[in-house]
């Protein structure tokens, strides 16, 4: 901020407006008292001029008349200037408006005119003096401080009303004359007065608001600089941190970091890439990175090195390495180039991790899966032939226990049926090798529970259980009807052997939210929480002598269906739904 010049004949026209707000706010309560105190004043002088009348000085001397006169008019523009000062309520500077100003100067205008009507209208008719005139004019230079513009017309305004009244009711032309005379000098002297406290406290104030600004001003630098200082501070605290911290990291973590030259020379070596390749520090830093790639590795370290050369990192690149005592490691690399604060790649860093222990586990997983198919396929096998041969026992129980064998005759089909089917599923045991695509084909649910609903409804009786079936009209679906016998079978099975003696299974078919659901019930005791999230993997049985196969190869026909498996249980039994989406129609 520069110097404000204060030596120029007119002030500073870009600080006016803050010095006359600043004016009318120190004004303010000045003003507020005083227009109360000269309300309170006239007020007076009104009772005082009614006392006259009623002495009845009127009539001798009229002129009381025009001073009641004036003094109501006084009165009834300071009740509203008061009014005004007491409604309004200035809390700072930013409060002042426009309309404070011109109240301002409506309050001089009101003093003045009302003082130079007195005395040129009525005292130049009861006594011919000009006090009233002159302590007007000089409380208005002095109070109100009014710009040199303002206070000028003001004052002439005033100036041609008292001048008007004088010569009219100044009957002696020598006080005439006097008076001319004195008002001229009494109008310049306050005109002058004015101006001259206007441009002393203007100037005053230019002098308290530079030195405030450059204080000001001198301040917010000092703050700025200081704030820069601890920012920069923080900055270099963090950063000093940040390098603490990432070195402790590269430390402690259990990744090798190497670093190294564009000539493969190691120049950095944490205690990880110790740990991974067995050479400390000591030994390794000023070496060639050739000793830890074998021989038949030794080209791929030369295009790791030329990619870097050209700025491009390599990342989760799979490879082996040689460790001090000669042993080889699988390894996982990630090499990005190191540069300098020219941006010119000057080195190399690498992260090892070594994942030997992992290929390892990797195979024995693979391994492991491998015999897991092995043991699944077998109990497969074995579970779901002894499903239809324990219905043809069933059957053969049923037919030696009655006198009369042929009442049975017709159930010996669906014997040889069940025989053929476990036949199909030894054939399949020895076809598994090959691939097997479920074979689908337009069935209806409804068609192949009712052909297998016998066989369900066998097995019940022999164990006093009841089976129901409640079958809804549902559409054809592409569906292989050998493993849906299979996968309800083995539900409504698992539903039997849940309840005791005297228990109802229900198989359900429906259609809902656009899907169709097979529903099988029972009125067991429920599964227990905590095994319902793992109900169909393999192995996990809650019966004695199951094996835990039989979900599962439902699980697996339901997902080779495209449908999904959602189960409801608790103490009064459990409900298995199996949803199938309903395809669209063309």
């Amino acid at each position: 901020m520069g110097i404000i010049n204060l030596t120029k004949d007119e002030p500073c026209l870009e600080f006016q407006e803050e010095f006359l707000n600043n004016h009318v706010y120190a004004n303010y309560l000045r003003l507020r008292i005083l227009s109360t105190i000269l309300l309170l004043l006239t007020i007076f002088f009104i009772f005082n001029d009614y006392d006259i009348f009623t002495r009845g000085l009127w009539s001798n001397t009229p002129a009381y008349e025009w001073l009641l006169y004036s003094h109501v008019a006084l009165g009834l523009s300071l009740i509203i200037i008061s009014a005004f000062y007491w409604h309004s309520n200035l809390q700072s500077m930013e409060d002042v408006r426009t309309v404070h100003k011109i109240y301002e100067i409506f309050f001089a205008l009101v003093s003045l005119l009302t003082s130079a009507f007195i005395t040129g209208w009525v005292d130049q008719r009861i006594h011919g003096h000009l006090t009233v005139y002159v302590i007007g004019c000089f409380s208005v230079a002095v109070v109100f401080n009014l710009k040199p513009k303002v206070s000028f017309w003001i004052y002439f305004s005033s100036y041609i009303i008292v001048m008007i009244g004088i010569t009219l009711y100044q009957p002696n032309s020598v006080i005439l004359n006097g008076h001319y005379l004195n008002i001229l000098l009494l109008i310049l002297v306050s005109w002058i007065l004015s101006v001259t406290l206007y441009r002393s406290n203007f100037q005053n104030f230019l002098h308290r608001t530079h030195l405030h600004r450059l204080v000001k001003e001198r301040t917010r630098e000092l703050e700025e600089i200081n704030q820069k200082l601890i920012k920069e501070v923080d900055e270099r605290r963090k950063v000093e941190k940040k390098i603490s911290r990432l070195a402790s990291i590269v430390e402690s973590t259990d990744d090798g970091i190497i670093g190294m030259t564009l000539e493969g020379i190691v120049i950095d070596w944490n205690r990880g890439a110790e740990s991974i390749y067995g050479y400390s520090d000591s030994e390794i830093i000023g070496e060639s990175i050739k000793e830890l790639v074998p021989p038949d590795k030794q080209g791929e370290l030369d295009d790791i090195f030329l990619n870097i050369s050209q700025g491009r990192s390599l990342l989760h690149y799979e490879t082996t390495r040689v460790r001090k005592d000669r042993r080889i490691i699988n390894v996982f690399l990630t090499v990005s180039p190191i540069k300098n604060h020219a941006d010119e790649i000057i080195g190399a860093s690498t992260i090892v991790r070594d994942v030997t222990a992992q290929k390892k586990i990797e195979k024995d997983m693979i391994r492991m899966d491998q015999m897991n198919i092995v043991g699944e396929m077998a109990a497969s096998i074995g579970h779901e032939v002894r499903n239809p041969m324990t219905t043809v026992r069933g059957f053969l129980q049923l037919l030696g226990g009655n006198n009369n064998p042929n009442k049975y005759n017709e159930y010996i089909p669906l014997m040889i049926s069940e025989l053929d089917r476990a036949n199909l599923i030894i054939t399949e045991f020895l076809s598994i090798s090959r691939t097997k695509v479920t074979e689908v084909a337009p069935n209806n649910l409804n068609d192949i529970i009712n052909s297998i609903l016998p066989l369900v409804q066998a097995d019940a009786i022999n164990n006093e259980k009841n089976v129901t079936a409640e079958l809804s009209q549902v559409p054809d679906l592409m569906l292989d009807d050998k493993e849906m016998r299979q996968m309800i079978l083995n539900l409504a099975r698992n539903g039997l052997e849940a309840m005791t003696r005297g228990g109802r299974l229900t198989i359900k078919t429906f259609i809902e939210d656009n899907e169709v659901i097979l529903a099988v019930q029972d009125q067991g005791t429920g599964i227990e929480p905590e095994i319902i999230d793992r109900l169909g993997t393999p192995f996990l049985t809650t019966k004695e002598m199951g094996t835990g196969l039989g979900l599962a190869v439902c699980y697996g026909i339901a997902e080779r269906h495209k449908a999904i498996v959602k189960i409801e249980s608790g103490p009064r039994g459990s409900t298995f739904n199996i949803k199938f989406k309903v395809p669209m129609s063309k």
